[in-house]
């Protein structure tokens, strides 16, 4: 009997050793645990991954700070010529506020080398640390309510008109065409089209910055693309909000000033009226503040295929007048270029920030 237990019956000796491996296993495996035990926590705890503090906007010196306090770099990129922020404030930042990202690590900016107007909008002028009184507060952070929202940005008009006619809406009898020629600047003799593909671009870089998705309707001039086909893709991305690019003009040189349009409440766009009214007072506002220039208001308009076509909120901002002087030569500038979309960004922002903008999409949509 006992040789059945005996090491040299071969069938013992194999269950023996795999009773021995089992043991091992087992032991090693209880060791571990009872080590992640007395840690109190799982290996795959992370507690060196933070999020990003939002750093654009700030002093350098500010920025600096926070960083360290959260155990974080600063690496200077480059210096921009900038018209929001005075010098040494930041400009851009990466990662993004609120992305994750380890201690010990770095995050890249840009500083502004400042650039600010005089208070009549006239001309251009250095700034320093200390002129034009106290540095503008930062601007509204890409918070997590924003991060991931979609703003369409349509520039106005293309290298050749379209003048094709169009239903004015759904369904409507009555027909406009697809895509007019727009204004020429009077000195510049620069077209519309162009113009606002610059405003569109530095706009889009600006938003994204701000941690939201930005689709442009167009990145190149010559296309060929109707205002109920520009609508259409507002439509597809279930846009946040569609904000239209223009300039002004006028067979008077005189004319001046900064607009926003919005749709009025029709059979077509009764569901977004309201929140593109609150969208259009809100960057007519920012607008103007960024740009001190004269202010036109904001205007309702029911003939404006753009808008009769949307299902989401619309604004079309009027830039201003391309056929006065002063307007031309600034909207012209790659400086008021920033200066004008800092403003509107600001208030796409600030309209975004708002809890209605953030359901909106789902209500008019369901």
């Amino acid at each position: 009997m006992l040789g059945l237990f005996s090491l040299k019956n071969p069938r013992f000796r194999l269950i023996f050793i795999f009773a021995l491996a089992f043991i091992i296993i087992a032991s090693v495996v209880l060791i571990g645990y009872v080590t992640l035990l007395a840690r109190g926590k799982p290996s795959t705890a992370r507690d060196d991954v933070i999020n990003a503090p939002a750093l654009v906007g700030r002093d350098i010196t500010k920025a600096r700070a926070i960083a360290s306090s959260r155990g974080l770099r600063i690496e200077v990129e480059q210096r921009v010529q900038n018209a929001a922020y005075p010098v040494n404030y930041v400009v851009t930042q990466k990662p993004l506020p609120n992305q994750p990202i380890r201690k010990g690590a770095s995050i890249t900016i840009t500083i502004s080398d400042g650039y600010a107007y005089g208070s009549a909008g006239s001309g251009l002028r250095q700034s320093t640390a200390t002129s034009g009184g106290p540095p503008p507060p930062p601007p509204a952070q890409p918070l997590r309510s924003i991060s991931g929202m979609v703003v369409v940005v349509d520039a106005g008009h293309q290298s050749h008109a379209n003048l094709e006619r169009e239903p004015i809406g759904p369904g409507a009898t009555e027909m406009k065409e697809k895509v007019q020629g727009g204004t020429t600047g009077i000195e510049s003799k620069k077209p519309e089209y162009q113009v606002t593909l610059e405003i569109s671009k530095r706009l889009k870089s600006v938003l994204e910055s701000n941690g939201i998705k930005v689709v442009m309707v167009r990145e190149a001039n010559d296309v060929n693309i109707s205002n109920a086909e520009r609508a259409a893709v507002a439509n597809r991305y279930n846009a946040d909000l569609f904000v239209r690019i223009h300039a002004d003009g006028n067979s008077d040189r005189q004319k001046n000033g900064i607009s926003t349009l919005y749709p009025a409440s029709n059979k077509w766009t009764a569901s977004i009226h309201k929140e593109s009214l609150n969208a259009a007072r809100i960057i007519q506002r920012t607008t103007i503040e960024a740009t001190k220039r004269k202010d036109n208001g904001i205007v309702e308009r029911d003939d404006i295929s753009g808008f009769n076509w949307s299902k989401v909120p619309a604004v079309l901002v009027e830039t201003g007048f391309l056929t006065n002087p002063e307007e031309d030569r600034l909207l012209n500038d790659v400086k008021y270029q920033d200066l004008l979309t800092s403003g509107i960004s600001k208030g796409i922002i600030e309209y975004l920030q708002d809890s209605k903008a953030a359901t909106i999409r789902h209500t008019i949509t369901s």
